[in-house]
């Protein structure tokens, strides 16, 4: 495997996990109340409790993107 082969899987990693991570903010956004409802039922989770872990883990998922996708890529980039 080349560097090049490399730089377009950490590339493609980086986009596709960025269109995973709007989906989510998406359909935070468009369902939030049903999925405050169902974390209510399920699990007993008000809703401020909810938004809170939501965003966090939004938060937590795009600063993974940028060290384990992006970071690699742009090293690679350097490199070569």
């Amino acid at each position: 495997m080349t560097i090049e082969t490399f730089r377009h899987f950490f590339a493609w990693c980086a986009v596709i996990n960025y269109a995973m991570l709007m989906l989510w903010f998406i359909l935070h956004i468009v369902a939030h109340g049903l999925f405050v409802s169902l974390s209510q039922r399920f699990f007993g989770v008000s809703g401020e409790k909810y938004d809170s872990i939501s965003l966090k883990a939004m938060f937590f998922l795009k600063l993974s993107i940028w060290v384990f996708n992006i970071g690699p890529y742009l090293a690679l980039r350097i490199m070569a």
